[in-house]
């Protein structure tokens, strides 16, 4: 790098902190929460974690690329026989990437597991309405898909390149027997008919195996079974902590992105690019641990994180509680939310960026329920940078109420500094990447015990090191 160059990233990262100090209200005051009212960029404590002005140097990578894989040789896509999925999976059941699967008909595994080799491509919405087409784990069945960087494992739509679109088909969905904060501790999952008995879950087995997921993308999935009754890119409803869910993508679903049904089921390395309503979204207790997130809006899509406990009892238990570390979410329009934290949600945020949301407010906590939660602890954002937020933190009560946020979010996480990006504005090539001086790779926590306690650096991709997103993701047009 040239000192040009180098003086030039270093400016941009002082202009950054510069900012810091000059963040806060009109006014000044950070502690007003009367019902409705934000705190926009909030002014910042100065005892925030101490930053190094004079460490110009890129960091040391602290997590390693893994040497590629071996190709596993699979034919080109038009060149694979069609094989017709259209009765249940009830027996043992290998598919190859010699095969191109196609789903006639929403397809249960029950009492047995399916297995998916490296490669494997499984087309959706090809036979039956649109949308209905959709592969269901049962409580009784697993799935063994397991792809890698070189040959991920594909459900996509059916349709021909350049006409496939969001709800082409319905998606994958996870069911298993751990705990949910329902009554009775069992539900019907969404997106199923009520009905439909193979779609139960819930138990009391929090190390229940759904299966395992890597390297997996799924594609233009979602399916409206009615008001508030979907079907996500990935559904999962009471998978235990035995599951094992790892590098996956969902691009271009209709509905949400991933969404967790209670559970203790964690996530990592995980996209969910250019969904329709929320990137990722949770209830019912969902307790997962998630790191190395990234979530990118488009135009159509709603709030990168819609969270919640119980909507028709917030303070029932298991709440849900989620730990997150290392996630980076990018809205890029004025009506898109970066999360709405609310019905009683507790968990944590750390490590992270939000950045794109100048039309926008990057979180919203709401219900006093909720506003509870961050009050005693139980909800915490931290360590974590917002970058161009219309709105930084607004708490907006139940009406009528007049609880207010006692906290204090200000200290300990980072206003107004560009984190640099590669270049996330693409929607078709992006690359979550901040560069190798950015401020994102100097300001973070060391994870807690049980995470990768080496990504102690903001975001989801280690700056100017191994960007785990490339290759095995897509990005394949949306068709209007």
């Amino acid at each position: 790098m040239t000192n040009s160059n180098r003086k030039m990233l270093l400016a941009g990262v002082i202009a950054g902190l510069l900012g810091v100090v000059g963040c806060g209200d009109d006014d000044g005051d950070t502690t007003d929460s009367t019902p409705g009212v934000d705190m926009n960029t909030p002014d910042v404590d100065m005892n925030t974690p101490d930053v190094d002005m004079g460490m110009v140097d890129p960091r040391t990578c602290t997590i390693d690329e893994p040497a590629a894989p071996t190709p596993a040789g699979c034919p080109a896509v038009g060149d694979r026989t069609v094989v017709d999925v259209d009765g249940d999976i009830d027996a043992d059941t290998t598919w190859t990437c010699d095969n191109l699967y196609v789903l006639q008909d929403q397809i249960f595994v029950t009492d047995a597991t399916l297995t998916i080799e490296a490669g494997v491509v499984v087309h959706g919405g090809a036979g039956g309405d649109e949308g209905e087409n959709a592969l269901v784990v049962t409580t009784t069945g697993s799935i063994d898909a397991v792809g890698t960087a070189a040959d991920p494992i594909v459900f996509t739509s059916a349709a021909a390149e350049g006409d496939q679109a969001p709800g082409d088909w319905g998606g994958v969905v996870l069911l298993g027997l751990a705990p949910i904060n329902v009554s009775g501790g069992t539900n019907a999952i969404e997106g199923l008919p009520p009905t439909e008995g193979r779609g139960q879950y819930g138990g009391d087995d929090a190390a229940h195996d759904c299966g395992t997921l890597n390297y997996v993308r799924i594609e233009y999935a979602g399916f409206l079974f009615g008001t508030d009754n979907e079907l996500n890119g990935l559904t999962v409803g009471a998978c235990g902590t035995g599951t094992d869910l790892d590098f996956i993508q969902v691009h271009a679903g209709k509905d949400d992105g991933i969404e967790f049904f209670g559970g203790t089921v964690g996530l990592k390395h995980a996209v969910i690019s250019q969904v329709g309503d929320d990137g990722l979204d949770w209830d019912e207790g969902w307790q997962g641990d998630v790191q190395f997130l990234v979530i990118q809006q488009d135009e159509a899509g709603d709030r990168g994180i819609e969270a919640d406990n119980l909507g028709s009892d917030q303070d029932i238990t298991p709440r849900s509680m989620p730990t997150i570390w290392n996630m980076t979410v990018i809205g890029r329009a004025a009506a898109n939310e970066g999360s709405r934290l609310r019905e009683g949600t507790g968990g944590s945020i750390n490590n992270s960026i939000y950045t794109g949301y100048a039309g926008g407010t990057c979180i919203t906590v709401d219900n006093t329920s909720t506003i509870n939660q961050a009050n005693s602890g139980g909800l915490v954002v931290a360590n974590t940078l917002f970058n161009g937020c219309g709105t930084t933190f607004t708490f907006a009560p139940d009406d009528g109420d007049t609880a207010e946020f006692t906290g204090d979010w200000n200290s300990g996480n980072f206003f107004d500094i560009d984190p640099l990006l590669a270049d996330v504005g693409s929607l078709s090539a992006p690359d979550f990447t901040p560069d190798a001086l950015s401020f994102a790779g100097r300001s973070g926590a060391t994870p807690d015990a049980g995470f990768e306690t080496a990504a102690d650096f903001l975001g989801a991709v280690e700056p100017g090191c191994w960007n785990w997103t490339a290759g095995w993701t897509a990005y394949p047009a949306i068709a209007e």
